[in-house]
């Protein structure tokens, strides 16, 4: 690297860790609690506990009958970070799977901000712009959406790493030889922390050679080379993946999600311009407006406020005449239009109006993903359009400050964080004491509504569950009605007859009420007429005739 470029790199790398502990960070402890909200932290918990704990004894990496007995998880197809988990192995060794999540959860946004840095500097050639423009891409609103407690979204560092790649061989400063190889790397790297994000990444990356090559006619040429490089890395990135693959084949009957998820997780018009409770600068102003947006805070992430959008207005106006240029913006409407959905949403109302996305519902795979996260590439492509339009040579300080400007609109609010869901009873080898070896447990609350993924980690993998919570409940779970009435949190006038078939179907041997069981289930529990007892701080009840099974 040349040694004038080194003072922005650690200015950078300063810059972003200081916003990240500041922001995200904000004096939580890293030992004693969570970051984010909800059961996601959890998995992840678990995850980086399963890896070390399957090798260990001898299981199977990617598959797990401990979750939802007696069918179990295939775990590729879930946010399982296969490759974040066995590299932080020893760390997770050292020091524990709680704080390793912590520290990814500070990392990601600090390792996404200077990849994107890189890509910036190699395309601006300015410290300054590319700084602005690695802090528009690390700490977009997407980032810290997908920050709040998915650092599988998250750790988007491997995008601007690609972006960097095409650049510079579109460029003619890499070749074949260089190119291919780092791809594939690249790819079947990004394949192990996201499957979503990398089959995403694949299909907008086809899309934006389409849309090159319909505008940047001058550049076919290289551009058909360039797409030889590309399927030659695909298909060794395939033929790297394909146990993996035929993997998934063989549980591609284990995957059924909601129909309603692509119309209902998507970005709503307004939130480009009006920020979420995410957002530190009128985040909370917002709120009126912001609370009716679709989808969960966590699934909000297109805000890029009004001085960055001014910055993409005037970049289109002055460089309107430049093809290069006009592609970049092209690019953004592209994925911002995408990022939409199928049906437009605005100031939280659904308007209903056909969009583009409809016609790709259809696909096999890319349509299962929610277009909301698709501000990724929004947020990449903004970045690229605020560091060129700063690095302009007219007006440097009133652009500097413009871009200041942007930044400080999109400054983060103060993460949350949640204290450790501790239990007594699910200590370490307590469970075990009490029940035996690999007792089958249905664990209250349920699924996303409690603890029980943290639990299972905690208590070291001894006992398996009738339930848990890796994400949706398995197509073949499904039927239950219990299971959707426990997964969604309520209880209907035949429940009590639904639990009890649910656990006389799984064998499920105990039911396990733990700290902060509702009111309605403990009264379901006792329709059971079960014979119950408390032991440390949850109530077990018996289910009979199976305990012995």
């Amino acid at each position: 690297m040349n040694n004038a470029r080194w003072p922005w790199l650690l200015a950078a790398l300063a810059g972003y860790a200081l916003v990240s502990v500041l922001c995200i960070g904000h004096g939580a402890s890293l030992t004693t609690g969570l970051f984010g909200a909800g059961s996601d932290p959890s998995q992840f918990v678990w995850f980086f506990s399963w890896f070390p704990w399957a090798i260990a004894h001898h299981h199977s990496l990617f598959f797990t009958h401990l979750m939802w007995q007696p069918l179990g998880v295939p775990l590729l197809w879930v946010s399982s970070v296969p490759l974040v988990s066995l590299l932080l192995m020893p760390l997770t060794h050292l020091l524990g799977p709680v704080v390793v999540y912590n520290l990814l959860i500070l990392a990601a946004p600090v390792a996404s901000a200077l990849c994107a840095y890189a890509l910036c500097l190699a395309v601006c050639r300015n410290g300054a712009a590319a700084l602005l423009g690695g802090y528009v891409f690390g700490f977009s609103s997407y980032e810290m959406a997908a920050d709040l407690a998915t650092p599988n979204l998250s750790l988007t560092f491997l995008l601007p790493c690609l972006a960097l790649l095409v650049w510079r061989r579109a460029a003619g400063q890499s070749g074949r030889k260089a190119t291919v190889p780092l791809a594939t790397l690249m790819l079947v790297a990004q394949f192990f922390i996201s499957i979503e994000v990398f089959a995403t990444t694949l299909f907008f990356g086809f899309l934006s050679w389409l849309l090159a090559y319909a505008l940047l006619v001058a550049t076919r040429p290289r551009l058909r080379a360039m797409l030889g490089d590309a399927a030659l890395a695909c298909v060794l990135t395939f033929l790297l993946l394909s146990p993996f693959l035929v993997e998934m084949a063989r549980h591609l009957h284990y995957v059924n999600l909601p129909a309603i998820w692509p119309y209902y997780f998507v970005a709503d018009l307004a939130n480009f311009i009006i920020p979420t409770r995410l957002t530190l600068p009128g985040g909370n102003l917002a709120w009126p407006v912001s609370k009716h947006f679709p989808g969960i805070l966590q699934e909000q992430g297109t805000y890029i406020g009004l001085p960055l959008l001014f910055i993409l207005l005037g970049f289109a106006r002055a460089r309107r005449g430049e093809k290069p240029a006009r592609f970049l913006l092209a690019l953004w409407l592209l994925f911002g239009l995408a990022s939409l959905g199928p049906r437009l949403w605005a100031g939280g109302r659904f308007i209903g109006i056909l969009l583009p996305w409809s016609a790709f519902l259809h696909l096999p795979f890319i349509s299962q993903g929610l277009p909301v996260r698709f501000a990724l590439f929004v947020s990449l492509a903004s970045a690229l359009i605020l560091a060129l339009w700063v690095a302009d040579a007219r007006n440097p300080k009133l652009r500097l400050a413009a871009g200041l400007l942007a930044c400080l609109a999109l400054l983060p609010a103060p993460h949350a964080w949640m204290p450790l869901p501790v239990s007594k009873f699910f200590a370490p080898h307590e469970v075990q004491a009490q029940l035996g070896a690999n007792a089958r447990l249905l664990v209250l609350p349920f699924g996303p509504n409690g603890a029980s993924t943290y639990w299972q980690a905690e208590n070291h993998f001894g006992f398996s569950e009738t339930g848990g919570y890796l994400g949706f409940p398995p197509a073949a779970m499904q039927h239950f009605k219990a299971v959707g009435a426990l997964f969604g949190h309520y209880q209907g006038a035949d429940f009590v007859a639904e639990l009890k078939n649910l656990c006389l179907a799984t064998r499920t041997q105990y039911i396990v009420a733990g700290p902060g069981t509702s009111a309605a289930l403990w009264r379901v529990l006792a329709a059971l007429g079960w014979p119950a007892r408390q032991v440390d701080d949850v109530t077990i009840f018996t289910v009979p005739d199976t305990k012995h099974g």
